[in-house]
């Protein structure tokens, strides 16, 4: 093996992963509770890979907690399906207060290909006070996690409902 190449495989080996973010400066991390919805399972997935891949949850101040009660924040994937609304009411109703509500994704939000009929509500939108809207279809792990981070800064500013569209 050429100098080259082992060179190449220790950086990579030995380079950070995932994009670099500013940490967020807090005593606590900001607790994350997911709840997927119904839909195609695309933006779960982009949660898991944000979970479980390298982009730096720790150091941008992000946990996920495996219960409601301890967490700041629901996050909401997928369009909301008749049978879901009760299980998102009831992890909405045990998280401590303040908390907050992100919708990630196009069906989150309006629906997207899951719009109002027998079987969903469509999205979000309609039917919670929503603060963050994550756009995309899916979005990407990186775009989730610079979207918490946005709406961390806003919540210790002092605005937390999202204005954007």
């Amino acid at each position: 093996m050429s100098s080259s190449m082992i060179r190449a495989l220790f950086t990579a080996l030995l380079a950070p992963a995932g994009p670099a973010l500013p940490p967020v400066a807090s005593r606590s991390p900001l607790v994350l509770f997911h709840v997927d919805s119904g839909g195609c399972e695309a933006c779960g997935l982009e949660v898991e890979a944000l979970k479980t891949g390298g982009y730096g949850l720790a150091e941008a101040g992000v946990e996920f907690s495996a219960s409601p009660r301890l967490a700041d924040m629901l996050l909401v994937t997928g369009g909301c399906s008749r049978m879901m609304a009760p299980v998102i009411r009831a992890a909405w109703e045990a998280m401590p207060r303040p908390k907050g509500l992100i919708a990630v994704g196009a069906c989150a939000r309006d629906g997207g290909l899951f719009p109002q009929n027998y079987a969903t509500l469509g999205g979000l939108e309609n039917h919670a006070p929503v603060d963050l809207f994550v756009p995309g279809c899916p979005p990407t792990p990186s775009e989730i996690l610079g979207a918490v981070i946005a709406v961390t800064a806003r919540a210790r500013s002092g605005s937390t409902r999202d204005t954007t569209t």
